[in-house]
């Protein structure tokens, strides 16, 4: 890393880490490749400002930079040529149209019943990306979001005589898991629904899920899965 006057700065030594902005100069780098695809992204003291810009964000003739609100459509990204009206310009058909692949209905390997009753969906939050490999390390973030729960609606919540915080024993045919409730958390799952995240190492929630894939995509089927919960006791 270089500062402005071009001397180098010895950031992997961390009592010199903080002498240069590591993301300013990181991000500045590889936002170069962004142009290659039309997908240009802002500087990053422009995007500092603000909360998101989408994509190809362009510099107008003003001086100022402008997001794309509709990517591919002439009235809004400046990449459509002129009198194209709509145009997939990176189609890989190379006639400027979206390449849509129509592939038979696949029913799920395992749905609700009478023992396993409520559906499992498993995702993300805010603070962690997928596994919590990084993010957990991040004070503020790990402190914002410690650990893992399970959101259930407030009819699920009721019919199992559990409040906010209780804990439950969520199972499915290949595991089971305790966890503290949420009720009408984030996600507010629709009632026979419920949802866990999958970022928190102690709590591997896609040991409970299913080994089948998707025969076309070749995708694990990590996302749901029938459970049944039940209140916890010591």
């Amino acid at each position: 890393m270089q500062d402005e006057q071009g001397a180098e700065v010895p950031v992997w030594d961390y009592a010199h880490y903080h002498d240069i902005n590591v993301d300013k100069n990181l991000y500045d780098e590889y936002r170069l490749l962004s142009f290659k695809k039309h997908k240009d992204l802002a500087p990053y003291d422009v995007l500092k400002e603000h909360t998101g810009l989408r994509w190809p964000v362009i510099k107008g003739d003003d001086g100022v930079y402008h997001e794309t609100k509709f990517r591919f459509s002439e009235f809004s990204d400046p990449y459509v040529e002129k009198g194209k009206g709509i145009q997939f310009y990176h189609s890989v058909t190379k006639d400027d149209r979206a390449l849509i692949w129509f592939c038979p209905y696949e029913a799920p390997p395992e749905v609700p019943d009478k023992e396993y009753p409520l559906w499992l969906c498993t995702g993300r939050v805010l603070e962690h990306w997928h596994s919590g490999t990084m993010t957990m390390r991040v004070k503020q973030l790990r402190g914002a979001m410690p650990s893992a729960y399970v959101e259930l609606h407030p009819d699920d919540a009721s019919d199992l005589a559990v409040g906010n915080g209780d804990l439950v024993k969520v199972m499915s045919r290949r595991g089971e898991m305790v966890l503290p409730v949420w009720i009408n958390g984030r996600s507010r799952p629709a009632k026979g629904s419920v949802f866990v995240p999958f970022f928190d190492e102690t709590k591997l929630i896609n040991d409970m899920t299913l080994e089948a894939h998707c025969p076309v995509s070749k995708e694990p089927d990590y996302k749901k899965c029938a459970v049944k919960i039940v209140k916890h006791t010591a």
